[in-house]
């Protein structure tokens, strides 16, 4: 019987990296896809997947555990339970001990809650700052019943984040040079998110984004490279990558082996990224994150099979034989975000056929499973349609 691997989460271009990589080892796919939208997901075309489960986020963390419990259980033996997203991270792990019985998840000691925990920013924070990594200062802001009090001491141009894991967190992302502006952040924030901690950081002129995508079994923690972002979005969105380069490791090998040593001290089973900055000289710890996003997608094209590895150490089997490190640079472009990002009008055609032209890897093409790049495209092209016959609207108005 092959081991059934059930993928919840949120975004195709996460999840068909995940797909792909344990289709590869042999693995049962079911895909538990949390998007609204009554449009089918591109990445649920994927011949690779055995079913697919549409339930909508705004259902709620209870309702999807009890729909794994009732639809996902895996047979003979226990399914695997991998979360794309922070919501799927944060339901399954406040679930936990009703969930293992039935499954094998991504844990921490097995301990219920204990995910949850490691995603408060202020207690990751305070343990780089123990490993001699380098992070922003921040003050805490405490949003009681819509009210809040300044602290001294904040320091302009500041940046406010929510410090613990809550649903719509990028609401709380916003930059303030002075105290008006802050004032009239945390009121924006405040409207819908009347109780929780904003952390307010001292601003940091970014000079370049990082990000490394791993795996850990508990001790030892496996960082095949390094990526570089090379285009970021704008906007609402701001901050996910259009295009990057992945490389190996390199001159960061002393940064890497103490972003490796942070993971092994927060002692994850499980798949993690993490988010770090270059900034005057310096590299900035910025977050851990307790499952991949699309870049992994990247690597597992480089021939690292992350999910697989987590696959294999959820079932008691080694990783050995299996490539741990890329040798070779390569860069990237999602596709989705840069077609968003250019139908929302912040990337030119240009920029944008340039970022995707130039790219050696996208994260839908593959020869193997065609059809999901397949589904992308007539949608890019209905898209380009729709755009061309408002502008030309837009023009007969004039």
């Amino acid at each position: 019987m092959r081991q059934r691997v059930v993928i919840v989460g949120i975004g195709y271009t996460s999840r068909i990296g995940i797909i792909r990589a344990v289709a590869q080892i042999g693995c049962e796919v079911v895909v538990v896809a949390l998007e609204n939208a009554s449009k089918r997901p591109v990445d649920t075309y994927s011949k690779y997947i055995d079913d697919t489960i549409r339930f909508p986020q705004r259902n709620g963390g209870e309702a999807l555990v009890q729909m794994l419990l009732k639809r996902c259980v895996g047979g003979d033996g226990k399914a695997i339970l991998i979360p794309n997203c922070d919501f799927a991270v944060a339901t399954i792990d406040r679930h936990h001990d009703l969930l293992n019985p039935h499954f094998h998840i991504p844990n921490i000691g097995h301990r219920q809650g204990a995910l949850v925990e490691w995603m408060n920013k202020e207690r990751q924070k305070a343990l780089a700052c123990h490993l001699g990594i380098d992070v922003v200062p921040s003050t805490n802001i405490k949003i009681q019943e819509g009210s809040y009090e300044l602290p001294t001491g904040i320091r302009y141009p500041c940046f406010t984040k929510t410090r613990a894991y809550t649903p719509g967190y990028k609401s709380t992302l916003h930059r303030c040079d002075n105290e008006q502006e802050l004032c009239q952040a945390l009121g924006r924030i405040a409207e819908s998110l009347p109780n929780l901690t904003i952390m307010c950081e001292d601003y940091k002129e970014i000079d370049t984004e990082y990000a490394i995508v791993g795996f850990s079994d508990g001790n030892e923690v496996v960082i095949p490279g390094v990526i570089e972002m090379l285009k970021m979005t704008e906007g609402s969105d701001k901050g996910v990558a259009m295009q990057g380069s992945i490389g190996p490791v390199g001159a960061l090998q002393p940064f890497i082996e103490k972003l490796s040593c942070f993971v092994r001290e927060v002692g994850l089973v499980g798949l993690f990224d993490i988010d770090f900055f270059l900034s005057g000289g310096k590299y900035y710890f910025d977050e851990l994150n307790l499952r991949i996003g699309g870049s992994a997608t990247a690597i597992q094209q480089m021939g690292v099979n992350l999910p697989g590895m987590l696959v294999k150490t959820l079932r008691g089997e080694d990783t050995d034989g299996m490539k741990k490190k890329i040798n070779s640079t390569s860069i990237f472009a999602n596709e989705r975000t840069c077609t968003e990002h250019w139908s929302d009008g912040f990337t030119p055609t240009s920029e944008y056929l340039r970022l995707l032209n130039t790219a050696d890897i996208r994260f839908l093409d593959n020869d193997d499973d065609p059809e999901p790049s397949k589904v992308f495209h007539r949608r890019q092209r209905m898209m380009l349609l729709r755009r061309n016959i408002k502008q030309l609207l837009s023009w007969i108005r004039l």
